[in-house]
């Protein structure tokens, strides 16, 4: 656990970047896009003007175009 505390302080960028990337895939129900990294920027970015709250976060994915504009399977637009 100290090695695993110290690699995620030291590599901290990483982990919040690939956090908001699970979460949104998650989210998502699909793969992550590469139209979709933008969001992913967005998300990051506000996530660390909020400190990198796990609730922004949640915030964040469901305020994402990605998010909001998703279709479920069937669904045509």
């Amino acid at each position: 656990p100290p090695g695993l505390k110290r690699a995620l302080r030291e590599d901290k960028d990483v982990f919040v970047r690939c956090v908001t990337e699970q979460m949104l895939t998650y989210a998502l129900g699909r793969g992550l896009e590469p139209s979709d990294r933008r969001a992913v920027n967005t998300i990051v970015a506000a996530l660390g003007r909020e400190n990198d709250r796990f609730s922004a976060l949640l915030t964040e994915i469901v305020k994402s175009d990605p998010f909001q504009k998703r279709t479920t399977p069937g669904e045509s637009r």
